[in-house]
C-alpha cells in the first residue's frame, strides 16, 4: 500500500472515532464512573517514573494552559527512548508530540513534597487519571484511589473532562497526520548522539526545529 493510500486511511478512521464520539453517552460515562468510584489519595505514584510510565503527554489545550501561566518551559519532545528513531535524508530526526518534562529522579518537574505545584492547571491526562477512552470506550488504570466513593457532581466533571481529552487527543492526532509529510523520512535503528542531528518536532499545529520554541 502506497504511503498516501495508508495516510488517507488513517485519517478516514480518525473522522470516524470523532464523529462516533458525538454519540458517546455522557450519562453513561457517569454512571461507570460512579460504580467503579476513585478518589485521589495524593500519593503521588503517578507522578513517578519509579513506579510506572509517568510520561504526561500534551494536547494543544494543555500547551496553551501552560503557556498562559508562564510554565511552557516546562514541555519537551516525545523522542522515543529506544535506539530507533525516524530522520530524513537531510541529517534531521523526526519525533511527533510533547510532554512534560520529568526530574533526574524521574518525577513530573511539578511534583514536590507538597503535591503536584500546577494541580488547578494540570494537564487533561492527568485531571482524568485514571480514566481514559480508547476506541469510544470507557478504560481505567491501576491507581490506589480506585473503588472509594465519589460524589455524583465530581463525577459529572469527571465524565466532561474525559470525553473533552478524548476529542482533543483525537482532532490533535488527525491535524499531526495531516501536516506531516515523510516521503523523505525513514526509520532509523542506530543511536546518533545529539549533536549529531537537528531534532524536528511534528503536532497538530505544524513542525519545529527544537531552536525554533
Amino acid at each position: 500500500m502506497k504511503e498516501k493510500e495508508y495516510r488517507s486511511l488513517i485519517l478516514k478512521d480518525l473522522k470516524k472515532q470523532v464523529m462516533d464520539s458525538i454519540s458517546i453517552s455522557l450519562h453513561e460515562l457517569v454512571v461507570e464512573i460512579v460504580r467503579t468510584g476513585f478518589r485521589c489519595s495524593g500519593c503521588g505514584r503517578c507522578c513517578k517514573f519509579s513506579t510506572g510510565d509517568n510520561s504526561v503527554l500534551l494536547t494543544y489545550f494543555d500547551i496553551d494552559n501552560l503557556k498562559k501561566s508562564g510554565n511552557i518551559n516546562a514541555i519537551e519532545p516525545t523522542v522515543a527512548e529506544e535506539d530507533m528513531f525516524l530522520a530524513d535524508t537531510e541529517g534531521n530526526v523526526h519525533t511527533f508530540g510533547w510532554r512534560l518534562k520529568r526530574k533526574k529522579n524521574g518525577e513530573c518537574v511539578f511534583l514536590d513534597e507538597g503535591g503536584c505545584t500546577i494541580y488547578p492547571l494540570r494537564p487533561l491526562l492527568c485531571r482524568t487519571y485514571p480514566f481514559y477512552i480508547a476506541e469510544g470506550k470507557l478504560e481505567i488504570s491501576e491507581c490506589g484511589g480506585k473503588g472509594r466513593v465519589l460524589p455524583l457532581y465530581h463525577a459529572r466533571r469527571l465524565a466532561n473532562e474525559v470525553l473533552q481529552r478524548y476529542i482533543i487527543e483525537l482532532r490533535d492526532t488527525m491535524m499531526t497526520y495531516r501536516h506531516f509529510n515523510n516521503e523523505s523520512v525513514s526509520l532509523v535503528m542506530d543511536f546518533l548522539p545529539k549533536s549529531d542531528f537537528q531534532l524536528i518536532v511534528h503536532d497538530s499545529r505544524g513542525k519545529w526545529k527544537l531552536d525554533d520554541e
